[in-house]
């Protein structure tokens, strides 16, 4: 990532960020992190595609938002079904399971992690974008390296990611 001067004001273009990269099946671009907030809060806008989805995760340390740009997604919150469509917010708490799955054709969305630096993660495991196509495979790691990666985050990867037939 490139950085900027910690608490300093900035801009950033659209479709610009301080990274950008392909992760599972979509495009993350990391807005802010730990670095410019003095690790208060990171904030990556992700851009995925129909059943575009995490695995079923806890944080430990950071808590987590969804606000939804565009389309629509469904969160699951510690067993809870929560269907966001453009403008809805979801909030998840650290400490409690969670996933979620793009239920619209594409969905962008801005998450927000607090405090910051998993945002790191992603950059580090994640293919750099070089041009406007994806990767031909999902630019994501097996299950046991994702979960080690994550357990260094103090994140833990509780299951696979949910799928449209979970939710019918």
């Amino acid at each position: 990532m490139t950085p900027v001067e910690t608490t300093a004001p900035y801009r950033i273009p659209a479709g610009d960020g301080l990274a950008n990269i392909w992760w599972k099946t979509g495009r993350m671009t990391v807005k802010v992190g730990a670095a410019e907030t003095g690790n208060a809060f990171s904030q990556i806008e992700t851009d995925d595609p129909r059943g575009g989805a995490t695995p079923l995760h806890v944080h430990h340390n950071e808590d987590e938002t969804f606000y939804v740009l565009e389309g629509e997604i469904t969160v699951l919150v510690d067993g809870e079904r929560i269907d966001l469509a453009a403008s809805d917010f979801a909030f998840a708490p650290r400490g409690i399971p969670h996933a979620y799955i793009v239920t619209s054709d594409r969905a962008r969305m801005l998450t927000t992690l607090s405090p910051g630096g998993l945002e790191e993660l992603f950059v580090e495991l994640g293919t750099p974008v070089l041009g406007t196509e994806p990767p031909a495979t999902a630019a994501l790691p097996p299950m046991p390296e994702l979960a080690r990666a994550f357990a260094g985050y103090g994140c833990e990867v509780l299951g696979p990611p949910p799928s449209l037939a979970d939710l019918s």
